[in-house]
């Protein structure tokens, strides 16, 4: 009578798990397909980081990349702290930039950067982001922030 109960138990269980698997893989598919729907509704830039040598505020020839510097992306419109994906800059001084929005709507965003220690900043310290996605959905801008040494 026990090997029958675990059989039937054994049978119960894989029966759930079954359906346990179908039912979050037609979850995952709607909810991938909602998210090509409203691909349109991401936003894709990047930043730069350079070691600003003369403190002009414009990469110029010579200046290298400066890496491992943070960048944040705020929502000033919601009044969302750090939005995007963290991004921290290679050792090129690049960072992708990366926000994916719930709905297509007008946004404002500011990008920052933190200051490494050891440095002060030579361009602006936030860059703002003024962007409808309904009618600019394709384009990718690049936000510059230099960096010049305390010493």
């Amino acid at each position: 009578m026990s090997k029958l109960l675990e059989f039937f138990l054994g049978s119960i269980l894989m029966a759930i798990l079954a359906i346990a698997l179908i039912v979050f893989s037609a979850l995952h598919y709607i909810l991938r397909l909602g998210s090509i729907a409203d691909a349109g509704c991401a936003w894709h830039s990047s930043a730069k980081t350079w070691v600003d040598s003369n403190g002009d505020g414009f990469v110029n020839n010579g200046e290298p990349p400066l890496s491992k510097v943070e960048i944040h992306i705020d929502d000033v419109k919601n009044q969302l702290v750090d939005v995007g994906w963290p991004a921290i800059t290679n050792k090129n001084g690049d960072a992708p930039l990366n926000v994916l929005m719930l709905g297509c709507s007008d946004i404002l965003f500011e990008v920052y950067a933190n200051t490494p220690e050891g440095y002060r900043m030579t361009t602006k310290p936030r860059i703002e982001v003024n962007r409808d996605f309904l009618r600019s959905s394709d384009t990718e801008n690049v936000y510059y922030f230099g960096f010049a040494s305390d010493q």
